[in-house]
């Protein structure tokens, strides 16, 4: 058995498949020979998979429409599972608005579970996008770990000291495959496909472990570079260990972890994007203090007078999906009351600067503008509930904030093929009652930070100066717009652009939050969750 400790990480441990002529500088025929073995075994490898069934409450849904492009989306909702669920919906949705950036004409997203346990699950989605006729899949590893109701990117299967002998051995194993090394490892350290190009990971059904390049990466179409299990088990973290056996040996996901840990505790005050937790081993890790690839066999004799530097190590990407918003200058843009006759133009501008926006949308106005219910979803923008009627919920008995709820729920879900995750309620406005129905029905409570008070001054100009006046003072704010007034929506442009020449990322709420714990259900909020929150019947 290979010691997690002494591994050192070397190309012949991690290319075991190959001959021995591929690393010894033999003849360019017997290299040649390697590098399609490695090629075929690449090809052949196929991703464990988990029964659909042994994850307790999995639900499909299923977005089908045909406009701004044809658009079939299938991924399913986990209840006990909520910040998966955010997850799985935000790279569905960005993956949705990066399609319209790069004009396709159709977007396929599938999903299938690869491990299922007690604390973990792993799902990866596929995309298959067309773009001028021609198609390619990208896949996106999403790994829940439920010990710490949090979701990760697949780097969070290899240990931080772990990394560096494992990046080595991806990259040699790319190269024997005949592919470009510096350009695999160039995307192993990127941010996690639909957000950059990083790889999809997980393990392999014959016991290896899989690593799948975006299109256009290491190659143009989707890449497989295969590890062997010995290359990748001793430098697995403690999650990855588990999520090895939830892979190989899958079993119930219940909602009930083994134990809980606390992920991430937000502070009071704004913190420095060095504090940001994915950029950290996960806490109680006991893999974070070894230094297994610290006996490297190329290593210098201590005290040499000769001895030249130890090369830099390849540092651990971040575990984060997508933005890490105490990284990034992030803000959220969300509009009420809506759709409106006009909400395609807030659509269209919030794509010429690449952004994305929640809409929290009305009962009363789906049944008017069905179509921009449906455009919204398929360009990839996020919707939440705002009641069928806008009544004060506070004032409703728990039967009439039920029917409203649910009455706008049943409305959505019959023309996007889910229900939303999100509340906002009128006026901000909700109490214990109205908490406990959104519960019920899987969905959390999302106010604001920045009033913009477009519906009371009725001005473009005042509601643009709003937000460069408030945005500043707030860390991840939450900003209300309603796209049912011509003066909002004649707002958006400038608004966006300015933002984002400031240097702001345009993210959903659900963006927002994700990385650091995300929505809980039943739950208020009123800015990002990397602090505390602070606002209008907010309490997180």
């Amino acid at each position: 058995m290979v010691s997690r400790r002494n591994f050192c990480g070397t190309a012949a441990g991690a290319i075991a498949t190959l001959s021995v002529a591929a690393c010894s500088g033999a003849d360019s025929d017997g290299l040649s020979a390697a590098n399609s073995s490695a090629s075929k075994a690449a090809a052949a490898a196929k991703l464990t998979s988990a029964s659909e069934s042994l994850v307790k409450g999995s639900t499909p849904t299923v977005l089908t429409v045909s406009e701004p492009r044809t658009v079939s989306a299938s991924v399913p909702q986990i209840p006990l599972a909520r910040n998966l669920s955010q997850a799985i919906e935000v790279v569905r949705e960005r993956t949705l608005r990066q399609a319209g950036w790069n004009n396709a004409s159709a977007v396929t997203i599938t999903s299938s579970y690869m491990g299922s346990s007690t604390d973990v699950i792993g799902i990866e989605l596929r995309a298959a996008v067309t773009v001028n006729g021609k198609t390619t899949t990208t896949p996106t590893a999403l790994w829940y770990d439920a010990t710490m109701s949090q979701t990760f990117s697949p780097s969070v299967l290899i240990s931080w000291p772990g990394w560096d002998a494992f990046a080595k051995a991806v990259g040699d194993r790319a190269a024997a495959q005949g592919l470009d090394r510096a350009k695999a490892l160039k995307s192993l350290q990127d941010t996690a496909a639909p957000y950059g190009t990083g790889p999809a990971m997980g393990f392999a059904d014959n016991g290896g472990f899989v690593v799948s390049f975006p299109p256009g990466t290491v190659g143009a179409d989707l890449v497989q570079v295969v590890l062997d299990k010995s290359a990748v088990s001793p430098v697995l973290s403690d999650y990855g260990s588990k999520a090895e056996g939830a892979s190989h040996h899958p079993s119930v996901f219940s909602g009930t972890p083994s134990t809980t840990v606390v992920w991430y505790k937000p502070p009071k005050d704004r913190p420095k994007p060095a504090d940001s937790p994915n950029l950290h081993p996960l806490p109680g890790d006991s893999t974070a203090g070894s230094d297994q690839a610290g006996s490297s066999a190329s290593a210098s004799p201590s005290g040499s007078a000769s001895a030249s530097p130890a090369p830099k190590k390849i540092p651990h990407p971040t575990t984060a999906i997508g933005i890490d918003c105490i990284v990034h200058k992030a803000v959220a843009l969300t509009f009420d009351d809506g759709p409106g006759a006009e909400t395609d133009k807030v659509v269209a501008d919030l794509n010429k600067v690449k952004g994305g926006a929640t809409f929290f949308q009305m009962g009363n106005s789906v049944d008017t503008y069905p179509k921009f219910t449906k455009l919204v979803a398929g360009s990839g923008f996020e919707i939440g509930n705002h009641t069928v009627t806008h009544p004060d919920l506070s004032t409703l008995s728990s039967g009439a904030v039920t029917r409203e709820l649910s009455g706008n729920n049943a409305r959505i879900k019959k023309l996007i093929g889910r229900a939303p995750l999100l509340l906002r309620p009128p006026y901000g406005d909700h109490n214990a009652d109205v908490d406990a129905v959104a519960g019920s029905l899987n969905m959390a409570i999302v106010n604001w930070s920045v009033d913009t008070e477009d519906w009371k001054t009725k001005s473009t100009s005042a509601t643009e100066q709003k937000v460069f006046k408030d945005v500043p003072i707030y860390t991840e704010p939450i900003i209300l717009m309603h796209d049912i007034h011509d003066f909002t929506v004649a707002a958006v442009p400038t608004i966006v652009n300015t933002l984002t020449k400031q240097g702001y990322t345009l993210v959903t709420v659900s963006e927002l939050t994700l990385n650091t714990g995300g929505f809980k259900t039943a739950h208020s909020y009123c800015r990002g969750t990397s602090l505390v929150q602070d606002g209008y019947l907010c309490k997180g």
